[in-house]
């Protein structure tokens, strides 16, 4: 043991996982279509390594871990009542463990880092350039794919699968290693608030720019318009964690530059009202309302008939899905269920805001949380990166209060 840490193995554990997720996200499922195998995804590699990685870190700092706060025991509790809970609708109605399991995993990771305060960047090892490293190199590839006329790659059961749109789809969409436009737009936004947080780690200016030129750029091939705005939230936040508000005096350049954001913003808000009719919200405000009386209808989740069963919407319009994460997973898992997961996701959600406080970690949250309500934009195998990016933020917010100080 004391050689693996030495050799700090549990950096390169990490690596090894970033580098399964955003390059060569192998995973197995009952299924090989583009839909079904992300609602139904199994054992996946970079998942596995996860687990490595805490089973190192529980060795190391079983004190530490064992040290519980209130806010960690509270979570442990609620993770172990999620688990209960799944274990009994999986047993007596639904029959798809792994869902609960990755997870599980994935909750979990975001307690062990919490719980040994990890730091990424320390020692021989820069893990958090690594994976920012990674994630440019995969949407340099995600555009490459685009050009060839592709929309979305499958690793899956150890086959690759080459999707293409159907030419009289109805609009441009594109999802590179992703399941839907909007788990790629999620998975985007958050890479750009890690870029933002971390943006002295790039060599200079220009590849900052360059990197995040990238990520936009994919962004714009998703045609997601949610994603987008976010990215506007992004920009706040980082732009207003940098002013020292104590001693700050606007100046008439400010005003300037204020006036060319707000026109852009006004701009993309013009673009989604020529698509979307905000009255209802895209939709969501009656797709929402029809599947809360399924979810009524059956308290005990869908299990594997989600994804083939439809839900009526209007006469016309019928969905496989509430569009709404934490629907679904009340929808696909039952209502105890789907509860406990919310309650666990925003438990995270406000423990990292109250310990970050950093504008860009609320703008970043805001902008995911967007995303993840209106459309089931997140899928169990990409909840432990989302997380890993969130305490990176995180952590940035603590540092700089520190260094402020």
């Amino acid at each position: 043991m004391n050689w693996l840490k030495e050799h700090e193995i549990d950096s390169w554990i990490l690596k090894s996982a970033f580098v399964l997720m955003l390059l060569f996200p192998a995973f197995y499922s009952p299924y090989t279509d583009v839909y079904q195998s992300a609602y139904y995804a199994g054992f996946s590699w970079a998942y596995f390594m996860l687990v490595l990685y805490m089973l190192l870190q529980l060795v190391w700092n079983r004190k530490k871990l064992l040290r519980l706060s209130a806010a960690g025991a509270l979570f442990l509790g609620g993770l172990l009542l999620y688990n209960i809970l799944s274990l009994y609708f999986n047993h007596k109605y639904l029959g798809w463990y792994w869902e609960q399991i990755n997870n599980t995993v994935a909750f979990l990771f975001m307690g062990v880092l919490l719980g040994v305060q990890a730091r990424l960047d320390g020692g021989k090892h820069d893990n958090i350039l690594f994976l920012m490293r990674c994630i440019v190199i995969s949407n340099v590839g995600s555009i490459i794919y685009y050009l060839l006329g592709y929309t979305n790659l499958l690793i899956c059961n150890n086959q690759f699968i080459l999707f293409e749109l159907p030419d009289n789809f109805y609009e441009t969409r594109h999802y590179w290693i992703y399941s839907h436009k909007s788990e790629y737009a999620l998975m985007l936004v958050a890479f750009l608030a890690l870029f933002v947080a971390y943006r002295k780690k790039f060599k200079n200016r220009v590849t900052f720019a360059l990197s995040a030129a990238v990520l936009l750029f994919c962004l714009y091939l998703t045609h997601s318009w949610t994603g987008i705005a976010g990215v506007f939230l992004i920009i706040a936040g980082g732009v207003m964690d940098q002013v020292n508000w104590k001693e700050f005096r606007p100046k008439k350049w400010h005003f300037a530059v204020g006036a060319v954001f707000l026109a852009a913003a006004a701009a993309v808000a013009w673009e989604v009202l020529s698509e979307r009719n905000l009255m209802t919200l895209g939709d969501r405000v009656p797709i929402w309302q029809a599947v809360w009386q399924t979810i009524l209808k059956y308290p005990q989740g869908w299990g594997m008939r989600f994804g083939t069963s439809m839900i009526q919407v209007y006469d016309w319009f019928m969905v496989n899905n509430a569009h709404n994460v934490f629907l679904n997973q009340m929808l696909r898992f039952s209502i105890p269920v789907g509860i406990c997961f919310t309650l666990l996701f925003l438990g995270i959600v406000i423990y990292t805001l109250v310990k970050g406080r950093s504008f860009l970690l609320a703008g970043a949250w805001l902008a995911l949380l967007i995303l993840l309500d209106m459309d089931y934009s997140m899928m169990s195998l990409q909840m432990g990166l989302l997380f890993l990016i969130i305490y990176l933020i995180m952590r940035k917010g603590q540092e700089r209060r520190v260094q402020g100080g």
